[in-house]
């Protein structure tokens, strides 16, 4: 039970000190100003600094709590396993933040990248250093990235932008910019297949069903609801719409998903003597 409350508390470090990063690389970015959204109920009353960082902290150490999934596959030193779990998540934001919506300014796909980047990075680091396993290198052999599976869950997504726009008319900048808007699903439906092909290595689970559940729901859909409803916090958003658009993204990605199988080959063996040891 001691080891449970110590990893809650460092889990909830690393959620505050990911959101003071965060908060810095918020107060850099310069003030824009967009026309199509109003502000917040917390930005008018001014609670939105308390509210945005309470909000902080529990999503980013919900999204710091996923890494305990697949840190027992990660292959490197304890910092490398952490980065390399802190750029992925930054894949996935990074290349929403690009998406052609009609409040986004020119210059926000640039600042808030590198502010979201930032802040994700320093979890990275210090996942890798409160929960990095040492000797993962040895116990995990060579696997091939799983090439083939990963247009499944582009096409999936695509698809399922589509559907929205076309069908239940999301919040989107399709009609005005569409050829800006299907560039940006296809190359969103690759970053997300390859970001998931590779954590698809660091799951040890070998059912395809609940496999996709976990990279789907968890590694990929808690990531991306909490990354969402950051929004409504700086502006009066359409909630049902941003939960359709949350639910549908979800969705079809975890079905392309079903298309990864268990590509690792792990050494059962030595990890469990590592599992001994560190017990």
């Amino acid at each position: 039970m001691n080891k449970v409350i110590k990893n809650i508390l460092k889990i909830l470090l690393i959620g505050s000190v990911t959101t003071v990063i965060r908060i810095i690389g918020q107060l850099s970015i310069p003030a824009g100003e967009q026309t199509v959204l109003a502000p917040s109920v917390f930005a008018q009353n001014g609670t939105m600094p308390l509210v945005f960082t309470v909000y902080g902290i529990f999503a980013y150490s919900l999204i710091a709590a996923l890494f305990l999934l697949i840190r027992e596959r990660m292959t490197g030193n304890r910092i490398v396993q952490g980065l390399k779990y802190g750029l992925a998540c930054c894949a996935v934001w990074i290349v929403y933040l690009l998406e052609p919506l009609p409040h986004v300014a020119a210059l926000d796909r640039i600042t808030y990248p590198i502010a979201d980047s930032g802040a994700l990075i320093v979890m990275g680091l210090m996942l890798g250093w409160l929960f990095g396993r040492s000797g993962c290198s040895a116990d995990r052999k060579k696997t091939a990235f799983p090439v083939l599976p990963t247009p499944a869950v582009t096409v999936c997504f695509f698809a399922g932008r589509m559907m929205q726009y076309l069908i239940f008319d999301t919040y989107s900048s399709f009609d005005e910019k569409t050829l800006e808007t299907v560039l940006w699903c296809l190359l969103t439906g690759m970053v997300i297949s390859c970001a998931l092909a590779w954590l698809n290595r660091c799951i040890r689970n070998g059912n395809r069903i609940k496999r996709a559940m976990i990279l789907g729901c968890l590694l990929f859909g808690v990531d991306l609801t909490l990354f969402n409803f950051f929004m409504p916090l700086v502006f009066r958003a359409d909630i049902p719409d941003l939960i359709l658009r949350t639910f549908a993204d979800i969705l079809t990605v975890t079905l392309g998903c079903l298309a990864f199988s268990d590509t690792g080959s792990l050494d059962e063996g030595s990890t469990e003597k590592q599992n001994e040891k560190e017990r």
